[in-house]
């Protein structure tokens, strides 16, 4: 047997309730396991000092008694039945689950591609913004050459 089976046997054994193949088994546990032998006198040692003790017999109507004198202390009882209860929690559960699946269904549902807002496309102010950028590029490209190709001239001119 296992220290926890004997020590759960033990006060039955005490009291003499259990059978002589059992009373056998905790005698040659007992006398070979010393923390089960100590479990045992100490519930001795505790039985000894309740038997010291006279313990008075209740009264047949202690039960009704003493209902009748703690009635005064109890909560009255709530005029909210449960079952409103649940159903109100019910419907409130039943709601935010509801917002909260709209909520993740719309997030999930809506495409992952950039969506073209009013402000991408061109208007006439960057339109002619740019062309104006790629002419004064142009003419300041062309103002270069040209004076490359003065200074150029004018050292032929001077030879």
């Amino acid at each position: 047997m296992v220290c926890n089976k004997i020590q759960e046997n033990l006060v039955a054994y005490l009291h003499g309730e259990l059978d002589k193949k059992e009373v056998k088994l905790i005698h040659q546990h007992l006398s070979s396991c010393e923390s089960c032998l100590d479990e045992e006198l100490e519930l001795r040692k505790t039985g000894r000092i309740l038997d010291k003790f006279q313990f008075e017999a209740l009264p047949d109507n202690f039960d009704a008694e003493l209902h009748r004198k703690l009635k005064p202390f109890q909560k009255p009882k709530s005029s909210n039945k449960p079952g409103i209860r649940r159903i109100v929690y019910a419907i409130a559960a039943t709601l935010i689950i509801t917002i909260g699946l709209e909520f993740f269904i719309f997030q999930f549902m809506q495409s992952t591609e950039p969506t073209i807002q009013f402000t991408d496309f061109p208007t006439t102010q960057t339109v002619f913004k740019s062309a104006s950028a790629m002419a004064s590029k142009r003419t300041s490209l062309k103002q270069k050459y040209l004076e490359k190709f003065q200074q150029k001239r004018v050292y032929n001119n001077d030879i």
